[in-house]
């Protein structure tokens, strides 16, 4: 009987494409696309967790490296001089770190700053953290990560103030442009 083998590769012909997945339009490596946020406090939450993130990367990834380490002269009223240690990549700064003085002088504190290329991306001091979106100061933190709401007039004078500390501390490593 021929009718055996027919019957065989039909039901076999079935079965195949029944289990074979259907293709999606949405491939299954491509991660949904995120919600938009609805408030504020969702987009800096967002924010922060993408800081968050690419600070622990940047600080896995520069693990390996040996940074540049010096100590400034000891400044009045303080037990020792702050140390700096600046990490680069490609002839970029990346990363800075300085010590800072606690109430009776002595380096305990620390405030980093993370750089992308020439702008400032994050920045952290004794109680407080800093979050830049392209070269511009947007998020003032806790040391908790709790945005502080902050009027734009004090965002701007903590951007030059950061600005200016971190251009200080790298200017110690490269010492001051030449005038045009």
């Amino acid at each position: 009987m021929k009718i055996a083998p027919l019957l065989f590769f039909t039901v076999a012909a079935l079965l195949l494409t029944a289990c074979t997945p259907k293709q999606s339009s949405q491939s299954a490596a491509t991660a949904p696309a995120e919600e938009k946020p609805q408030t504020e406090e969702e987009l800096a939450q967002r924010v922060i967790t993408k800081v968050q993130r690419i600070i622990e990367n940047t600080d896995d990834r520069l693990s390996a490296v040996e940074p540049v380490v010096d100590t400034m002269p000891v400044e009045y009223g303080f037990e020792e001089g702050r140390v700096l240690k600046l990490w680069m990549e490609d002839n970029q700064a990346v990363k800075l770190t300085v010590t800072e003085p606690d109430d009776e002088g002595a380096m305990t504190g620390l405030s980093t700053f993370y750089f992308g290329g020439q702008d400032l991306f994050y920045a952290s001091q004794p109680f407080a953290r800093f979050i830049f979106l392209n070269g511009k100061l947007e998020y003032w933190l806790d040391e908790n990560w709790t945005v502080n709401p902050m009027s734009p007039q004090l965002l701007d004078q903590r951007e030059e103030l950061l600005y200016n500390e971190a251009n200080e501390y790298l200017t110690w490593f490269f010492g001051a442009p030449a005038d045009n």
